[in-house]
């Protein structure tokens, strides 16, 4: 009992997860949603598009935030900003020249 009693703590503690409020504009002014990014995940937004976001609560250890104009996290797209996921209450701009993010990812580097 004891044994399946820490494997289940081990496990909750492993998974983590940014949450994000995300809005229209670039001043984090207008909210048009929120999104849970698991750690070393990706998170498409499908055609809702986002131009900037402030993490709410903060990812794991060593997490970054990227997010992407692209609706995908593939390297070698669009990146529209970096943040590390435990800056939280900041609002961080995700807008560039080719247009408003539309996919989010947590991972340990800055993609």
């Amino acid at each position: 009992m004891l044994f399946k009693i820490i494997s289940v703590t081990l496990l909750a503690s492993a998974a983590n997860a940014a949450i994000l409020d995300l809005f229209s504009d670039n001043n984090c002014e207008h909210k048009v949603g929120e999104r849970n990014v698991w750690d070393n995940t990706c998170a498409e937004q499908g055609e809702l598009g986002f131009s900037s976001y402030r993490i709410t609560t903060g990812g794991g250890f060593g997490q970054v935030i990227s997010t992407y104009v692209q609706n995908n996290c593939a390297q070698g797209g669009p990146v529209s900003s970096c943040k590390e996921a435990y800056k939280v209450g900041e609002c961080v701009n995700a807008i560039i020249n080719a247009g408003s993010s539309h996919a989010i990812s947590s991972y340990t580097f800055c993609a």
